[in-house]
């Protein structure tokens, strides 16, 4: 700890004078906040207060704020402009040493003491609310000689957030935020609906320019690059920065600014930042500026490959038959599944970044095998290692497999029956039944994928995974009719006595065994 400590202070001890100076860089300013505009809508308090509350501790989080709450201000729309105009003049007249009075816009009045804070804040934060809807369902059931009555409420609520920038005294951004929440509680189904709204508030804040994360490189150490800035502005593992390089335009003699490169934080520190170079167009030097570059934290890859399967020959009929020994009557369906040592997939990957290195990782992934198709779904945790443009990934993951065919129309061995009797339940020819087998396995996933970023914003990758799954032994055939008034149905198992004997049955599948795929990665 020592050590780390000495080698953060030389950085500042051997800084080259004015280093700092052709950059920007973001410092930690005050916000006010008013609380949400209502109108006419009939909102309960309880949950105008906790938009009120939520959106601030959204603020609060992203740590690059001084936040300062006004909640008891709800100013309309239609003050907006007079509230600007008013910013204007009590910032004109500080100049002459204005004293400071209660302002009134519509109905509400600031006091004093407080338009003189918000006067001298960053920005002002005011949301309104545009919308709130709420609609009640009403569903009865019965138990017993008792008919119950229960009431669920559904609400939908838009709330639209303008940013006023102080100092220039100008509607700077807008944002529209929206969502909807279920539940037989009233009070619950608005806060979910306020929750769903404000759940992409910090990423939506972070893309608008003005709030982007800004600073400077101060040293280049091989592919680490250190800049200004850290926790105390909310910097994380795993964020990244484009680098900006000036550049001049031809021979016109006109400055711009242009993109060159892109580093990925490693470690935070209180007021320092390390970081990794993903690319460089150019050298990357002290003095360059950085941008963050907004983002979720998540990928979501879509990929194709091979599976090792072992799907046994079932290239026959399945027949069934009915309880009745006396007289048995028989249906059937022609199976049609081959022998198959491989299969055809193709899955989403979504992963959710956990810091620099670690991430959780969900995976749905198809079978392409006909006519026992099959659905993976893998749950699991990741880790990677860097160096530029590459990296490598690790993943260890749990999943299960549902395997299933399409529904088969049931054929009759004869048209002397009308009906077949399995386990008690009768189904009926004219109903035109149909059969549906599925089967389900559980398992360990390891796997190794090599990522290549290719812009900022993709990246292509290769895997080999390793699956060790139980096999699947016991499927279940499920019986249904389809057509007619009340529809009978029965699942049997696939050793049930119902299945003939002499004919073929379901087989063990297991798909244990490597798989490689090829991905294309989405950075968001």
């Amino acid at each position: 700890m020592k050590k780390c400590v000495l080698f953060i202070l030389s950085l500042f001890l051997f800084l080259p004078s004015g280093l700092l100076l052709p950059v920007e860089v973001s410092e930690q300013q005050d916000i006010a906040i008013f609380g949400l505009t209502q109108y006419s809508y009939n909102i309960p308090d309880e949950v105008l207060g906790y938009v009120d509350s939520s959106i601030k501790s959204e603020f609060i989080k992203l740590k690059r704020f001084n936040v300062l709450g006004y909640g008891q201000y709800r100013i309309g729309s239609d003050d907006i402009d007079g509230f600007i105009k008013r910013i204007r003049e009590i910032r004109s007249e500080k100049a002459k040493e204005a004293g400071t009075f209660d302002e009134k816009f519509g109905t509400v009045v600031i006091k004093g003491e407080d338009f003189d804070k918000i006067a001298n804040s960053f920005l002002v934060v005011i949301p309104s609310l545009s919308n709130y809807n709420v609609s009640r369902d009403r569903t009865e059931y019965t138990s017993g000689n008792t008919t119950y009555v229960v009431d669920s409420y559904t609400i939908d609520i838009v709330i639209d957030i303008t940013f006023i920038d102080v100092r220039e005294g100008t509607q700077e951004e807008s944002l529209r935020v929206t969502g909807s929440g279920k539940n037989e509680d009233r009070g619950r189904a608005g806060r979910e609906a306020v929750d769903q709204a404000i759940s992409g508030l910090a990423y939506n804040i972070k893309q608008i320019e003005i709030f982007k994360i800004k600073s400077g490189v101060i040293r280049v150490r091989g592919d680490t690059v250190f800049f200004e800035l850290g926790r105390n502005l909310g910097v994380k593992p795993g964020d990244e920065y484009e680098v900006m390089t000036k550049q001049e335009i031809g021979k016109t003699g006109r400055i711009v600014e242009l993109p060159t490169g892109l580093v990925r934080v490693k470690k935070v520190y209180p007021e320092i930042t390390e970081a990794k170079i993903v690319y460089q167009k150019g050298k990357i030097t002290e003095g360059d500026q950085l941008v963050e570059v907004p983002r979720f934290g998540a990928q979501l890859s879509f990929y194709t490959g091979l599976m090792k399967v072992d799907i046994p020959d079932m290239n026959y009929d399945i027949m069934l038959v009915g309880d009745n020994l006396l007289l048995p009557n028989y249906y059937y369906i022609s199976l049609d599944q081959k022998e198959r040592s491989h299969s055809p997939v193709a899955g989403i990957r979504f992963v959710k970044n956990l810091g620099y290195r670690y991430r959780g990782v969900l995976d749905a992934t198809a079978l392409l095998n006909f006519p026992l198709i099959g659905g993976l779904g893998e749950l699991g945790i990741g880790s990677s290692l860097y160096k530029r443009r590459m990296s490598i990934d690790l993943l260890a993951a749990v999943g299960l497999l549902y395997m299933t065919t399409f529904s088969k129309d049931l054929e009759r061995s004869s048209l002397l029956f009308d009906n077949l009797l399995i386990d008690g339940k009768k189904i009926e020819f004219n109903k035109d039944p149909v059969l549906n087998i599925y089967g389900v396995a559980v398992g360990l996933k390891g796997g190794i994928g090599l990522n290549f970023r290719i812009k900022p914003n993709s990246a292509l990758r290769a895997a080999v995974n390793y699956r060790l799954y139980t096999p699947i032994k016991n499927w279940h055939l499920h019986i249904e009719e389809t057509s007619g008034g009340t529809k009978e149905s029965v699942t049997i198992r696939s050793d049930s006595e119902n299945i003939h004997e002499l004919e073929g049955g379901m087989k063990r599948v297991s798909i244990s065994g490597y798989e490689i795929n090829l991905a294309f990665t989405l950075q968001f």
